[in-house]
């Protein structure tokens, strides 16, 4: 008869639930450094000039970002080429006004294709940026330094800040530093662009998402006037923004003009406040009049005074302290989520009569996360703009108004202009790098044996990283394995080019199996239930699996099939267990427990009791410990 001892006591459940890791919307900061040169290439007649990237660095941490080249002339005969990323800008003549280059190319060549020489002057620009990112959790402020540190000799400073389109936050506000006009800056609900040194405070709070691929459209123009010392609002209920749109802000003119006598300077000011104000221009210009000889003396001065912001938001209020009228032209601009499908290599953007109705003019709008490179856009009629940077084409008796920018993460396409429009799909062709998430250990070692599975895109692993085919720009999640076991899963909400790490716990686990007298036992069959490791006891009792995955698992141990034991383990750090069986020793391979032991007392004796299990090798004995 077999006996068996069954002791239950209380084992847990089995605990595998992996980890989540969250990967949070982030705010990109770049500090840009950058040096001016102007020159003058003398290039022979068919001959060629060519300008390499520069060796000087601004500072420690600054990367090559590439080089702007303007050409201070027009000059037809020249044509320019480079190595690497290149996009071009034309003035109204169609002739090339400025080149981007971007880092990767190493050097940019002027031909002269004509048979004389040609002196050709250029204005450089030579790039530099130092990037981190600012995750952001809640409401965010961060204070800028222009520039951040010293810079070396000739080199300019500014910064960037850029939040990706469908995260939900927003630039709140800009403090700038005192005594400093408000165009020291360029604002936008997603963007704030520095361009004066100082230091600087930027609020980040949760705001609406915005598409990546959207229609802006511009509506008809609006007037009004602010009396002298008085106010004008704009609330935005008065704006009739078409079904389906949104209110994104207004471009806003307000001026005014007046004529006193010398001593007798205007007074006061004029202000433009309302959600997130961008101020584009502000001028407040003094003109004293005077005759070419005395004839008429100098006494009469005229003051200008005009000022053009962008303000975000449902309305506007502008104020006045001045004596005279001020005059005020409006334009509310609308938005709204394109029609597009996402595809591996490129966007189609449907256009139709109603997306254009309505409006002075409307454009196709589209910013990318940094892994997305715009390369090209085709039109319904099949014309392709690749290379072009703020260009104006020929289009229906106008100008048509289109840019790729020169890192390839945003473009422009007016699709309406008056009365002219094209309505149809607009083919975008992007070129989208793999988003790798490094994977390491809790020693910053890579770990091998992943797998990996996204919700939304192809997802592949290889020794210290996974790689995921995006091609869309929204949030994703992701499961990665390891050695089949689900170890994380990801929430991805940037789509960044250096993620930080994903870590796993990744420990050692030593199980000692002992008998009831602590000696050790040899050969026992040990496994981890839930995880791919097992093996067999070596002389001590002992045996190591150096790879195992953080979490609290069931480990079985097994004595010659005669004897099963369980227990738990918490693996949270390198951990030895051991593990108790009711075994008083192992003859010829048969282990003999505690309870075997109490049939001596029936007169068996050690032997007598071999000689029978060998015969009948059956369970003796199935213990759960915790």
């Amino acid at each position: 008869m077999t006996r068996t001892i069954l002791l239950t006591l209380g084992l847990a459940a089995l605990i595998l639930a992996a980890t989540t890791v969250v990967i949070p919307p982030t705010a990109k900061l770049e500090q840009i450094a950058y040096k001016v040169e102007e020159t003058t290439l003398k290039i022979q007649g068919a001959g060629v000039a060519t300008l390499a990237r520069p060796y000087v660095t601004p500072g420690e941490g600054y990367v090559y970002a590439g080089m702007k080249i303007e050409f201070l002339g027009a000059y037809p005969s020249i044509q320019v080429g480079a190595d690497g990323q290149i996009s071009k800008t034309f003035d109204q003549n169609g002739f090339v006004s400025a080149v981007y280059v971007g880092p990767d190319a190493s050097k940019v060549t002027l031909v002269n294709t004509a048979k004389d020489q040609v002196e050709v002057k250029v204005r450089i620009t030579y790039t530099y940026v130092k990037a981190s990112y600012i995750p952001l959790n809640g409401d965010t402020t961060l204070e800028v330094n222009v520039p951040d540190g010293k810079l070396a000799q000739g080199f300019n400073a500014m910064a960037r800040l850029t939040i990706e389109p469908y995260a939900s936050y927003v630039v709140k506000s800009v403090e700038r530093p005192d005594g400093t006009p408000a165009t020291v800056y360029r604002v936008e609900p997603k963007v704030v662009e520095i361009n004066t040194p100082g230091k600087y405070k930027i609020v980040i709070g949760q705001g609406p998402a915005m598409p990546a691929a959207m229609l802006v459209k511009s509506l008809s123009k609006q007037t009004a006037s602010v009396a002298p010392n008085g106010e004008f609002a704009v609330s935005g209920a008065e704006v009739g923004v078409p079904q389906g749109w949104k209110l994104l802000g207004y471009v806003v003119f307000a001026y005014t003009a007046d004529a006193n006598l010398i001593g007798k300077e205007v007074t006061g000011d004029m202000a433009i406040s309302g959600g997130l104000v961008d101020t584009v221009t502000d001028v407040n210009q003094n003109i004293i009049v005077r005759s070419v000889s005395y004839l008429i003396p100098p006494v009469w001065n005229f003051n200008i005074r005009y000022k053009i912001a962008i303000v975000y938001g449902e309305g506007f209020k502008i104020t006045s302290t001045l004596p005279s009228t001020v005059n005020v032209i409006y334009i509310p601009i609308v938005y709204k989520e394109a029609q597009v499908k996402w595809l591996p290599d490129r966007a189609l953007v449907n256009i139709t009569d109603v997306d254009v109705a309505d409006g002075q003019w409307t454009a196709i709008v589209m910013q990318l996360p940094e892994l997305a490179r715009i390369v090209a856009i085709r039109t319904p009629g099949n014309a392709m703009i690749s290379n072009a940077t703020d260009v104006k084409l020929v289009w229906g008796g106008g100008l048509r108004a289109a840019s790729i920018s020169p890192d390839g993460r945003q473009a422009y396409l007016v699709v309406q202009m008056g009365d002219t429009k094209e309505v149809g799909t607009y083919t975008f062709i992007i070129n989208w790098r793999p988003m790798r998430i490094p994977v390491v250990d809790t020693k910053g070692r890579p770990v091998s044996q992943l797998s990996a599975v996204s919700d939304k895109f192809e997802a592949a692993a290889s020794t210290g990283y996974v790689e995921v085919k995006v091609y869309k720009p929204e949030p994703f999640a992701l499961d990665i394995s390891y050695k089949g076991v689900k170890a994380v899963h990801v929430e991805v909400n940037s789509l960044i080019a250096s993620p930080q790490p994903v870590t796993l716990g990744i420990y050692t686990v030593k199980i000692v199996v002992v008998g009831a007298l602590n000696q050790p036992i040899a050969e026992a069959s040990v496994a981890i239930e839930g995880f791919p490791a097992s093996g067999k006891t070596d002389s001590s009792g002992a045996v190591r699996f150096p790879d195992v995955l953080a979490g609290t698992y069931k480990v079985n141990v097994d004595v010659g099939g005669r004897v099963k034991v369980s227990d738990t383990i918490d693996v949270n750090g390198d951990v030895e267990k051991v593990i108790k069986t009711p075994i008083v020793a192992v003859v010829g391979g048969v282990p003999i427990t505690t309870l075997d032991a109490l049939a001596t007392v029936g007169g068996l004796s050690a032997a007598g009791l071999y000689f029978a299990f060998a015969r009948r090798r059956e369970p003796v004995a199935e213990v759960e410990q915790i």
